[in-house]
């Protein structure tokens, strides 16, 4: 077969393998039109979605997806990163538009960036469980969830949930795509960063499935001119009668120029070691010294602590591609000022010890980014610090030991967050909403507002932060506000499925019914209260807060059932203890009433009117020492307090006649036991 017939033949399975690329986009569109047209679809086919599975044991279609892909891997190799990788398909268009541009990217070989993706992947999918171990805590058990647990196994409302932003999508597809090939190689993405593809190759080591030896091989070189995997093809087939190499991606272009179809894609016993051996007569052309690899791998993990999760946006394998790239440059950098002559690409910087203009321009480029770097650094030290204080604050939250040193660890943590806020060049979302709930919990109203309306610009579909505003505008006497707020929570009821969403729908029309209720109309505040209630049965607030408004209209025995439920979920709230108390009062079960009472007192040593409504239920049951105890406690906080006044006096029996004359009174004193909000 002619030269020319096999770069037609290749061209012509060029066109095969494009098409079944250019077909995973296709269905990558279909897929986000689907979920756009209906709302819920199959959660993503991502292999990102398997760490969810390894962390938190969330049976995902992502980790299906990627256990069938390395099953097929160790029967055919590595065919999926060729035929139906779209970061793959990205890199080789990537190739064919450079090409159009006769730029011909040249291949960087680094010791360095050999181990990188080895490194990820370990990283990745065994450091999880070995530090699980370390720290005592049981493997995560696999489990299948819906979108009301927060994240769904295989149907999903939230397609989106573990893809970022378009901005950083579009980024990371010229990152990981055009610059990572221009700058590196061909196939760099795949061979100096992919966790994925790292799991690719040792599955292929074993893959029965090979580019072998089947005819005559006369070492002509024509595929390994051709391998876009920089695999030395010819002399492993001489060697190995098959390629062991495990970044062979079985793209077959190697097979379909061959002038002797010599080689084909067939079953042959597995490379195992071999692909660990070295060709004969082969010195690797390492682009790098062994210093200079050394400088490499510690940038490249420097540069990766600075940028990964970034001002809350960069994802961890673009962290990763933007570290190698920074520490290559790095060391050009760096080459500038020791070596005589050093070229960028096609670029001539430096030549004969004397920097052209090229060079100059490449010195001032890095400087900035080396500028850049130092300040995203600090910015993320004071984001991650901040961070981790503002966890551990919330961890120890409502414990009573140690409060002086809780508020301590709050303050620190706002000046960190606030640090990182200001000299940042954007403020995340994440680092919003840790300031907002800190000036919450502050009481700091005018920068809580500030910082929940970042928020919302940001996202204006985070129903948590708006109903967090609404309550924001509540205490600050801006109903109108408030209820805007609120009602766009409502009216967006459509859009609540998980668990949590429902959870702050319920509490939205608990808030609409306080300010109801505070307006004067019960009704309606009635109305919200049920309504929470039916979203949510278990809102304790809902709960209470429905208990008090039926006691207050004298349907005490549904209000004992709302108020009754809610003792386990708030057994310290006074609210609640003082009016079951009222509740059995009026049902005549004075045994009960004193018991929450008695409660009451526990968390409100300085309530006069639960001493006197116990002090009467005392003296009814014939106890007229103790009742003349807690008439007195009740007068000594109170001194103006006549119901305790005249309890105090039909205890001692002092004045029979005001006793006689205020017999009626007292008897409905008795039952007058206020309901307080």
């Amino acid at each position: 077969m002619t030269a020319k017939a096999n770069i037609k033949r290749k061209e012509k399975w060029g066109k095969w393998r494009a098409a079944s690329l250019t077909a995973v986009y296709v269905l990558m569109g279909i897929h986000i039109a689907h979920w756009k047209m209906y709302g819920n679809t199959l959660a993503p086919l991502e292999f990102n979605e398997v760490l969810y599975s390894l962390h938190l044991g969330i049976i995902t279609a992502g980790f299906i997806f990627m256990g069938l892909t390395i099953i097929g891997t160790l029967i055919f190799g590595r065919f999926f990163c060729s035929w139906a990788c779209h970061i793959l398909a990205l890199q080789d268009f990537s190739e064919w538009i450079l090409l159009k541009l006769r730029i011909k990217p040249k291949n960087t070989i680094s010791r360095a960036f050999i181990i990188v993706p080895y490194v990820t992947m370990l990283y990745l999918f065994v450091w999880p469980q070995i530090s699980r171990i370390i720290e005592g805590k049981a493997m995560a058990k696999l489990h299948i969830q819906t979108d009301a647990n927060g994240w769904a196994s295989f149907v999903t409302n939230d397609f989106w949930r573990n893809l970022p932003s378009v901005p950083v999508t579009l980024l990371t597809f010229f990152v990981c795509g055009f610059a990572v090939i221009y700058f590196l190689g061909t196939r760099s993405f795949c061979q100096k960063v992919c966790p994925y593809g790292a799991v690719f190759s040792l599955a292929d080591k074993v893959a029965p499935g090979k580019i072998k030896l089947t005819g005559d091989c006369n070492q002509c070189g024509v595929c390994t001119a051709h391998c876009s995997s920089h695999i030395i093809v010819h002399k492993e087939i001489e060697q190995f009668g098959k390629v062991v190499n495990s970044d062979c991606l079985k793209d077959l272009d190697c097979v379909a120029v061959c002038p002797n179809d010599a080689i084909q894609f067939g079953f042959t016993k597995p490379s195992f070691s071999q692909s660990f051996k070295k060709i004969e007569n082969h010195k690797t052309p390492y682009s790098f010294s062994w210093t200079e690899d050394i400088a490499l791998g510690v940038l490249t993990l420097v540069f990766v602590i600075i940028y990964r999760g970034l001002y809350g946006a960069v994802p961890f394998l673009l962290a990763v591609t933007i570290a190698v790239l920074l520490a290559w440059v790095s060391v050009l950098f760096v080459r500038i000022f020791t070596k005589d002559f050093v070229t960028l690409s096609k670029f001539v910087l430096k030549q004969g010890n004397k920097i052209n203009t090229m060079g100059q321009t490449f010195i001032v480029f890095m400087v900035l980014v080396l500028t850049f770097s130092v300040h995203s650094a600090y910015v993320h030290y004071q984001n991650y610090r901040g961070d981790i204080l503002y966890h551990a604050y919330i961890l120890n939250i409502g414990k009573a030991e140690n409060q002086a040193a809780q508020k301590d660890i709050l303050q620190a943590a706002k000046t960190y967050l606030q640090t990182a806020s200001n000299w940042g060049l954007y403020s995340p979302f994440t680092l919003n909403r840790e300031l907002a709930a800190i000036y919450l919990t502050e009481k700091d109203y005018p920068n809580a507002e500030k910082f929940l309306n970042k928020m919302l610009a940001e996202k204006p579909h985070d129903f948590e932060a708006r109903l967090r505003l609404s309550k924001l505008y509540f205490v600050t006497k801006r109903e109108n506000d408030a209820v805007a707020e609120l009602q766009q929570i409502i009216t967006a009821k459509s859009m609540h499925t998980t668990t949590k969403e429902l959870g702050v729908l319920s509490e939205a029309h608990v808030t609409l019914g306080h300010i109801e209720e505070k307006n004067g109309f019960p009704s309606s505040a009635l109305n919200h209260y049920r309504e929470s209630l039916k979203i949510n049965p278990s809102n304790s607030e809902a709960m209470l807060a429905l208990g008090v408004i039926l006691t207050r209209s004298g349907q005490v025995k549904e209000a004992e059932k709302y108020l009754s439920a809610c003792i386990k979920l708030m057994p310290e709230s006074a609210l609640l203890h003082n009016n079951l108390s009222a509740v059995y009062l009026r049902l005549n079960n004075t045994e009960q009433a004193a018991i929450h009472l008695q409660k009451l007192i526990q968390l409100q040593p300085e309530n006069p009117v639960a001493y006197y409504n116990l002090g009467m239920i005392t003296l009814r049951g014939g106890h007229q020492s103790e009742a003349i105890r807690l008439f007195m406690k009740a007068l000594a906080l109170k001194p103006d307090y006549t119901h305790a006044q005249i309890g105090l006096e039909m205890a001692e029996g002092n004045n029979k006649e005001l006793s006689k004359e205020n017999t009626t009174q007292k008897k409905t004193n008795l039952h007058k036991l206020t309901a307080q909000n």
